[in-house]
Formats: structure tokens, C-alpha cells, sequence
């Protein structure tokens, strides 16, 4: 692999320069890295033990003492925006009420792991090759995923009662399963076609996957997770080339519109539930959520309700007698629920910082794809509440490491007046 990456140049002498980088990172921490991208997508198949990620993600973190010059370098400006995030949500959580404080601090643990985990990301996908990779077991990882539910392997029911269940895999929410099919697919596409060479070659080796993926995620009858794919395969139409390679570019999303398209109406589960929102307005209690979180935040705009006292009073709101607690099911608002606007903003300029670079690095070597996942993620969380995911953060990471794939020239074009990342 070391002369894999060490060949490795799009992107301009910046990017070949991170590449030579990369080849001196001790493959081990390559390796456990890429290891436990590709466990992201099981994440609570292990439910009561220690899950996957947590495992290899202990041991990605000690493997860092072999090279920590690598895992000292300045972050971005975004990811300081989000340690900012982190401070206020620990600083507000002293205020919440005592019954509460224990939930408080785990939510603060959890936090403060995955904005390690983010840095830690940042830091070794600043390599190209490195980022490729881990986008490849990503992909590689929602394809076996995918398989197991299609196959009847690991298939079950959710929403079990209502008038079209939804099909599920290791009993994940099928929301929270559609999203992670999401990203990989988006991963897998714009692997395909977002940057200027194909991983794949011939590209029809990718199809098969494509399709298998694709329908996986239909089976879950998640529209959040259709939605935020039809904005990711929107945002790879727009990388950076000639116009025949553009045309080219949106010739074959535009394929893989069709497919998804033509096979959500196929699926009884997906078209039922179009209809019902379109005919009855049905978002799963979304159209009562929103309004009762939004009168919250009107009552306590500055610091919010807190994290988890916000949930418990959202949830007597509500009303629904099997759930004591809700969250607000969109991101903003959870944010703006438990930390105000105080927390709100560091948040959300994080995320922005995030788009900025993404945006910047499409002429590098990923081109398009960074922008699409942050697009498809951002669409995803405004249906539900991912901030404590861990595919959240990675995702972040890659956004913002991708501004480093641009050669010097292009970095200072790109650039508006202010500094991105390091």
C-alpha cells in the first residue's frame, strides 16, 4: 500500500506532498483505522456487550501513541467551533436538574469521545489516499449490511402494526439504518463518479453493489434517507471538469435517479408512505414535534430547556403515554431546545465551516464528494437527530480535511480572505 500512496498525485504537489505523509503513518494505524470505519454500520449489532466500534476504536486510539506527531496538528477552524459546542453543552448541563445530572455527564462523555474521534479522523484523512480508502470500507461495510437484510440473513420487522411494515436489519431504527445506507452509497457512487478518476475500474463493477444498497435502503421505508440521497446525488451533477465530462457525470447520476425512483414506486412500503404525507400530512409526528418544540424554544430561547431535561419536557407535551421522552427529531431544534442560541451557534458554524471547505475542495482529489456526504448529512439530521453517531463526525472530518487535497495555487483561488483549515 505504502507505494499505492506514495504514487498517488491529483490534487497538485499539496496533495502528493500529504500522500508521502501518509506513507510514513505506521500502516497498523492505517489499518485499525480503516478497520473501524467499516464497523461504523454495525454499530448496535452487539447490544448488551461492547460493540464493534467501541473496540476497534479503543484500540485506533492507543495505536495513535506510536506516531503522535501525526495527531498534533492545529485542527481547522470548524472543528474548534465544535469544541466550543462541546464546552457549552457541558457548561448548561450544570444547570439542569439534579435527578437528570448523571444522563447529563454520559451525554457529555459520549460528546467529548466523538469530537476526539473527529480530530483524530481529521488528522489521517488530511492524506487523500488515506480518506479514499476509508470511503471504500464504508462503502464496503453498508454492501455486507445490505446484504445481510435483502438475503433474509439478518431481516426483521419494524413498525410492526402498522399498515405497511418497514423492513429493517439487526432490529436497527430504520431510519438510523437508512441513513447509514445513505452515506455508503453515496461513498460508493462518488467514488464511481464525483472525482476526476474512477476507484473502480471498469465502473460497472460498482453496479451491483449500487443496486443491491439501494435497495436495501427502500426496504426501510425511510424518506428522510430518500430525500437526503436525492440532495447527495443532486451535489455530485455539480463537480468541477470539462462540459463532456459533466455531461458525462450527470448522465450516470441521473441513471441512478431513475433507478431509485422507479423502484420506490415499486415498493409497496415507500409509495404508502409518500401518500400518506401527501394526502394526510403524515410526517410519524413530526407535524405535532416541530410545533411543540418550537413553542420551547420561544419560552427559553437564550440557554434552552438542557439536554436531557429538554427531551422529558418536550415529551410531557406530547402527551404520548409509551414515551416519557422525545427529542425534536431535527437538529436545529434539538440544538436550540437543549443549548439555546448560545450553542446553537457554535454548532451550526461548525457544520458551515465543514460545507465551506467541502465546497472549496472540489477541483482536488476527491472533487465532488465531500460536499454531497456534508449535503446528504445535513438532509438527513433535519428528519432526526444524529449528533451522537459516530458516522456524524466522521463525515465532518473528511469535510474538513478535504480543503488540504487542493494544491497550493488552487488553495489560495478557492479561498475566500479567511483561513479554513491548517
Amino acid at each position: 500500500m505504502s507505494s499505492q500512496v506514495s504514487s498517488y498525485r491529483p490534487g497538485g504537489a499539496r496533495a502528493a506532498a500529504l500522500a508521502r505523509a501518509g506513507a510514513e503513518t505506521p500502516g497498523v494505524i492505517r489499518w485499525l483505522f480503516y478497520a473501524f470505519v467499516f464497523s461504523l454500520p454495525f454499530e448496535t449489532v452487539a447490544e448488551g456487550v461492547l460493540e464493534p466500534p467501541t473496540v476497534v476504536g479503543a484500540l485506533l486510539l492507543a495505536s495513535t501513541l506510536l506516531q503522535p506527531g501525526l495527531f498534533l496538528r492545529w485542527p481547522p477552524a470548524g472543528f474548534w467551533c465544535l469544541v466550543v459546542y462541546l464546552y457549552l453543552f457541558a457548561t448548561l448541563g450544570v444547570l439542569e436538574p439534579a435527578e437528570h445530572r448523571a444522563a447529563v455527564w454520559r451525554s457529555v462523555f459520549l460528546l467529548a469521545q466523538l469530537v476526539t474521534l473527529c480530530w483524530i479522523a481529521y488528522c489521517l484523512m488530511r492524506d487523500p489516499r488515506v480518506a479514499e480508502w476509508a470511503l471504500l470500507a464504508l462503502a464496503a461495510a453498508c454492501t455486507v449490511l445490505a446484504l445481510l437484510q435483502v438475503t433474509g440473513v439478518a431481516t426483521s420487522a419494524a413498525d410492526v402494526g402498522a399498515r405497511v411494515e418497514r423492513v429493517t436489519a439487526f432490529g436497527f431504527h430504520p431510519n438510523n439504518l437508512a441513513r447509514i445506507l445513505t452515506l455508503g452509497l453515496l461513498a460508493l457512487i462518488g467514488l464511481t463518479y464525483g472525482r476526476g478518476k474512477s476507484f473502480f475500474q471498469p465502473v460497472f463493477l460498482s453496479w451491483p453493489a449500487v443496486a443491491l444498497v439501494g435497495v436495501a435502503l427502500i426496504q426501510t421505508g425511510s424518506r428522510g434517507g430518500l430525500v437526503a440521497l436525492g440532495v447527495g446525488l443532486t451535489t455530485l451533477i455539480l463537480r468541477s471538469g470539462s462540459w463532456e465530462r459533466k455531461l458525462l457525470n450527470a448522465f450516470g447520476v441521473l441513471l441512478v435517479a431513475v433507478f431509485f425512483t422507479l423502484a420506490s414506486m415499486q415498493s409497496e412500503i415507500m409509495r404508502e408512505r409518500f401518500e400518506r404525507t401527501v394526502e394526510e400530512g403524515d410526517l410519524a409526528r413530526r407535524e405535532q414535534i416541530f410545533p411543540a418544540a418550537w413553542e420551547m424554544i420561544q419560552e427559553r430561547p437564550i440557554a434552552g430547556w438542557g439536554a436531557i431535561a429538554g427531551t422529558y419536557e418536550l415529551g410531557s407535551r406530547l402527551g404520548h403515554p409509551e414515551e416519557e421522552t422525545k427529542n425534536p427529531h431535527n437538529l436545529i431544534l434539538y440544538s436550540l431546545v437543549s443549548t439555546g442560541v448560545v450553542g446553537t451557534i457554535p454548532l451550526l458554524a461548525g457544520l458551515a465551516l465543514a460545507a465551506y471547505a467541502a465546497w472549496r475542495s472540489r477541483h482536488g482529489a476527491h472533487g465532488i464528494l465531500p460536499l454531497a456526504l456534508v449535503a446528504a448529512l445535513f438532509v438527513a439530521n433535519m428528519s432526526g437527530v444524529w449528533l451522537f453517531n459516530k458516522l456524524y463526525w466522521l463525515v465532518t472530518a473528511y469535510a474538513l480535511a478535504s480543503v488540504n487535497y487542493l494544491s497550493p495555487k488552487a488553495r489560495r483561488v478557492s479561498s475566500s480572505g479567511f483561513r479554513v483549515s491548517s
